[in-house]
């Protein structure tokens, strides 16, 4: 959809939109022509939806008041090391899955047969491929169709989105992180993730989009593993004005991109992709794979839009560096707006509530 003009938005919900947004952005350059974008961009998108729900104009709190932080000492760094946290294993289906997607002789009829024993799967590729993300013409009634229309890259990738989220669908500490808005999050980041790659002309987009999609993975095993340890390393990023990594190798001595990338690893994905979820946050340190630098400006662009696993998310620095190696527009970034508008919803739904339970 096309951005409403500024100055077809009430004057005082601008105004006001314009002030909470520079809240959110308080810790990023606003002299990159990208920054500067996306900001306007957000501030438009808070009007609009202002006008139809003034509550989205409330201000951001401050801090929650309280005692100290105690020290990290009592759930210090040495606690629990990085590769200490043991992922869940995978769906077996998926494994399956992946062992036929890798054998060179398989056809798209095999990888049918291995979907349709697992009645998740199948009822995530039978909503997607009737939905509006894709848009294929006709209705899709039949697994084997499904599988030709999506081709074994496209299948590949929305298994193996469909299985972790399933693995991670009930949260026991749900104010350490909101399930569905983490989800929707991670999709979106997926979704730019994968426009960014199109714009860069990479061979495999879809290798991104499972990149957007997994980036943030480490969020969740902090939570569920330490739920105490990530507690404090969220109240020491409130309190301190603290970016959730820099608060998370605080209490853990690593952050959860980190932790993600060795999850990835564990779950025997390919190492590229392990590399882009682990430097995802720093892009610089990443010289030698330009990678990283896709879905760390993907997750800065849906953070600025306000798509976090927290409502009103802060938004991260943009590396200048990472914006550059893309050799896209700002004004691009508009465009990977309306593309969040046009394939979120259908998308965010089937991960949400079209795997297997």
């Amino acid at each position: 959809m096309t951005e409403t003009p500024a100055m077809d938005i009430d004057p005082g919900l601008l105004s006001a939109a314009r002030e909470k947004t520079a809240a959110r952005f308080e810790g990023v350059d606003p002299t990159h022509p990208a920054v500067a974008e996306l900001f306007e961009l957000a501030v438009s998108r808070l009007a609009r939806e202002a006008a139809a729900d003034p509550g989205r104009l409330t201000p951001i709190p401050p801090p929650r008041p309280g005692a100290p932080l105690a020290g990290v000492s009592e759930f210090g760094p040495s606690r629990r090391l990085v590769d200490d946290i043991v992922p869940p294993p995978l769906p077996r289906a998926f494994l399956t899955l992946q062992e036929v997607l890798g054998n060179p002789h398989s056809s798209l009829r095999d990888i049918a047969a291995v979907v349709s024993h697992d009645p998740g799967l199948s009822a995530l590729l039978l909503k997607l491929a009737n939905s509006a993300y894709y848009g294929f013409s006709g209705r899709v009634d039949t697994i084997d169709r499904a599988v030709g229309l999506l081709g074994a890259s496209e299948v590949h990738t929305l298994a193996a989105g469909a299985a972790v989220s399933t693995l991670f669908r009930d949260n026991p500490y749900p104010e350490l992180l909101d399930i569905p808005l983490f989800w929707k999050h991670s999709v979106a980041c997926a979704i730019v993730s994968r426009f960014l790659a199109k714009k860069r002309h990479e061979a495999n987009p879809e290798r991104f989009f499972l990149a957007g999609l997994l980036h943030d993975i480490g969020k969740v095993l902090l939570a569920v593993a330490e739920p105490e340890m990530a507690a404090m390393a969220l109240e020491m990023a409130r309190r301190e004005k603290l970016t959730g990594t820099r608060a998370e190798k605080n209490v853990f001595a690593f952050d959860h991109a980190e932790l993600g990338g060795r999850v990835i690893a564990k779950w025997r994905f390919p190492e590229s992709l392990a590399l882009i979820v682990a430097g995802h946050h720093d892009p610089a340190a990443c010289r030698d794979d330009p990678d990283p630098a896709v879905v760390h400006v993907a997750d800065m662009v849906v953070l600025a839009l306000g798509m976090g696993s927290r409502p009103d998310p802060m938004v991260p620095a943009l590396f200048p560096e990472a914006f550059a190696i893309l050799g896209v527009h700002p004004q691009d970034l508009c465009l990977a707006a309306d593309e969040l508008d046009e394939r979120l919803p259908p998308l965010t739904m089937a991960f949400l509530d079209g795997g297997s339970h």
